[in-house]
């Protein structure tokens, strides 16, 4: 058996991260302004799962001077998502393939809420899914690969990984996946190699 593993950022759906620093400068009458060290390292905690999407909320009230609830920074991202129509469009013949499809994605909970509030039923046709959040490692360290190889109970040559981040991908490689790097110029190859690695028609 055969697994291909998608990340979800700018492989399955793009996002535009500038929209959440405009919606967070919205909602606190303040200028646009890049994040933090401390705003990055609470963000690290929460795709951890070492804070919950309450904690980090009220983390960005007290920071920002905002007087949010999750819903509200659901809402903020559902507004940077859209699809990737390459990406999508190759997760989609996988399925229609009968490849069992899996998520391998640094997320937290309000991410997820996010996606399935845009796409209704967007992780239904997965056979399982391994997000940072829920696995408390993220990409690109060497646990939360060996962890998704743990889980599946294969070794990493049965697994196709599409990740547009450099140091994603070779990680995964160094746990012996089958990995590539999804950017524009690489849609055509990472088509070709997939065909190649399941033997679709």
């Amino acid at each position: 058996m055969k697994y291909f593993l998608f990340d979800i950022g700018n492989v399955l759906v793009d996002f535009e991260f500038v929209k959440q620093l405009e919606g967070i400068a919205a909602g606190s009458g303040r200028p646009v302004e890049p994040l933090s060290e401390r705003d990055r390292e609470m963000q690290d905690a929460v795709e951890r799962g070492r804070i919950n999407d309450e904690e980090f909320v009220a983390y960005l009230n007290e920071a920002k001077g905002l007087s949010w609830v999750v819903g509200d920074l659901v809402n903020i991202w559902r507004g940077t998502y859209t699809l990737n129509k390459a990406g999508f469009g190759l997760f989609q013949d996988a399925v229609q393939a009968g490849v069992p499809v899996y998520l391998l994605s640094n997320l937290a909970q309000h991410h997820t809420d996010a996606l399935e509030g845009n796409w209704p039923g967007f992780f239904d046709d997965v056979a399982g899914r391994f997000f940072s959040y829920e696995m408390g490692a993220r990409k690109p360290e060497p646990s939360i690969y060996r962890q998704t190889l743990d889980h599946l109970g294969v070794e990493g040559e049965q697994c196709f990984f599409i990740d547009d981040m450099a140091e994603n991908v070779e990680a995964a490689r160094g746990a012996g996946i089958e990995a590539h790097r999804f950017i524009p110029e690489n849609h055509a190859a990472i088509r070709k190699a997939a065909t190649e690695f399941f033997g679709w028609a």
